[in-house]
């Protein structure tokens, strides 16, 4: 399942600067020194840890291993094209899970896994959590428990000018538009085009592609009238080709990213919640965000 299992929604994720680029790309991003992941914890962490209960049940004791597509930016990303190790990947899903390990007193290990490959792996064990802009959703939360930490939503994209007049998704009938696949977004698109079938319009032609730097590709080439995604990855992008690219519309904000973990896992979840809840207070979680030019305001989720 794919993340689609990340200016109207720009006003809503206000990127101030073009602060990442494409996925799988070298970056002109946040020039900070990236963390290692599998560093000791601090000295200072168990002052920090006071107050929360760490998880009993990771896989490893003291170990806090996060499965992530690192192929996403601002959210998960490698600094520059000769950087490979996934323990150097930045974004503010990969920052915000060491502030969080080092809040609960444990080391981070970070696996860059396939998106379609995330919570397979988190059923089986091979990580603790899933941290990764993925949706929550029912589907999801039927195998797998999440903590959300941030609001989101889609957009469709189209060339600047909007040349082929789409203002809403019965606009999308007849059109060839691209996706991330298998997730939320091509459940939607599928919905759509059932519903333009229905009516008695064309149906919409979907091409899924495994990757968001794939998928956002064929609008480059010409290949598709639009693309839709998260209001995240498309901000990014639009800002890292000025002039070129427009939300055609935004769907309704009304989605979460969240952190997932093991079902059942209810001392990891408490875990995670707290910590995030911490982080939020003393305004880690916002500088985070603001280092990779994203409102705070999408982290009023976190409670």
């Amino acid at each position: 399942m794919t993340r689609s299992t990340r200016l109207m929604a720009v006003a809503a994720i206000t990127l101030i600067a073009a602060a990442c680029g494409p996925g799988g790309t070298a970056s002109s991003g946040p020039t900070r020194a990236p963390a290692t992941g599998t560093a000791a914890a601090p000295a200072s962490a168990a002052a920090t840890t006071e107050l929360i209960t760490p998880p009993t049940s990771l896989i490893t004791p003291g170990k806090l291993v996060d499965c992530v597509d690192i192929e996403y930016p601002p959210m998960e990303y490698f600094p520059s094209a000769d950087v490979t190790d996934a323990n150097e990947a930045i974004g503010f899903d990969v920052d915000a899970a060491r502030a969080v390990a080092e809040k609960l007193g444990l080391t981070l290990e970070i696996r860059n896994t396939a998106f379609d490959a995330l919570i397979p792996d988190l059923q089986a064990s091979r990580c603790d959590i899933v941290w990764s802009a993925l949706y929550v959703n029912e589907t999801r939360l039927e195998v797998a428990d999440a903590v959300p930490y941030m609001a989101t939503g889609q957009v469709v994209m189209v060339p600047v000018g909007n040349p082929k007049g789409i203002e809403s998704v019965d606009d999308l009938c007849g059109k060839t538009i691209s996706i991330q696949g298998a997730g939320l977004v091509e459940e939607r698109a599928n919905a759509a085009s059932v519903n333009c079938t229905t009516a008695g319009k064309p149906a919409i032609t979907i091409q899924a592609y495994e990757q968001v730097s794939e998928e956002l590709l064929q609008i480059v080439n010409g290949r598709v009238d639009a693309v839709w995604e998260t209001d995240t990855a498309v901000s990014d992008f639009t800002l890292k080709n000025p002039g070129k690219y427009e939300v055609a519309y935004a769907l309704p904000r009304d989605d979460n990213y969240g952190v997932y973990h093991g079902k059942g896992k209810a001392d990891l979840g408490a875990a995670l919640t707290a910590a995030l809840a911490a982080l939020k207070a003393d305004g880690s979680l916002a500088a985070i965000a603001t280092e990779y030019a994203m409102d705070p305001a999408i982290l009023d989720t976190v409670e």
